[in-house]
Formats: structure tokens, C-alpha cells, sequence
């Protein structure tokens, strides 16, 4: 594993998302529970940033399509809910979806180390 310095342990917060760009990553973290999670910003649906998604603990929103995800394991907790923020109804969800599937959003390695967060891109 190659752990690259991404930013100041201060930066990240519980509940709130940081993002960066590393070796040609876009990175998201977050705190939950004391310790830095990293996720891609990347919305598996269409590929939009989740940087101003609201963070609830172990769950990100995405702020475009409503999508949610466990930044602690990247699963897909619920596909497509919303169209910039509005929630759309039940029978309209898979015709936003654009034909694509419920998919889990990338996770990577993340570790503090003098007051350093370091992630494994």
C-alpha cells in the first residue's frame, strides 16, 4: 500500500465531507466515530461529485440523484430518490436511473499519523 498525504487531520469532520484530488483521484472523506473514512467523489450513477451531499454519520447523500451510501463499506443503501434535492416518486425512479443498476461507491484505505491523514490511492 502507498499512502499519499491528502490533509491536515483537523480538516476532516464528523458529518461534514472534505474533498480532494490525489494522483488523479477525486477523494471525499469524513469522520465517523473519531475515524477518517475516504470514498471516491464519484456518484457511481452519473459520475457527479458528492461533495455537498449531507453526511449522517456512516451515510453519504448524493446531492444530484438522492442516491445514499455507507462510507465506511461504500455499499448502495438506496438508488436514485431525488432530482436535485426533490424527491421524485417511486415509479419515476428508474427512468432517472438511466438504465444503470444500483452500484456500491469506491472506498480507500485512510490513516492518521501526526496530525496527518493519508489515504491509499
Amino acid at each position: 500500500m502507498a499512502f499519499t498525504d491528502v490533509a491536515s487531520s483537523g480538516d476532516i469532520k464528523e458529518n461534514a465531507s472534505y474533498a480532494a484530488r490525489v494522483e488523479g483521484a477525486r477523494l471525499l472523506l469524513t469522520r465517523v466515530g473519531g475515524q477518517v473514512r475516504a470514498i471516491e467523489n464519484k456518484c457511481p450513477h452519473l459520475g457527479l461529485s458528492m461533495a455537498r451531499g449531507k453526511v449522517e454519520g456512516e451515510v453519504i447523500h448524493c446531492p444530484w440523484h438522492g442516491s445514499t451510501f455507507n462510507v465506511c463499506t461504500g455499499q448502495n443503501l438506496d438508488w436514485i430518490t431525488a432530482v436535485a434535492g426533490v424527491k421524485v416518486p417511486d415509479w419515476s425512479r428508474s427512468l432517472i436511473a438511466f438504465g444503470k443498476q444500483p452500484a456500491a461507491v469506491r472506498t480507500f484505505a485512510a490513516r492518521e499519523e501526526n496530525g496527518r491523514v493519508l489515504v491509499d490511492v
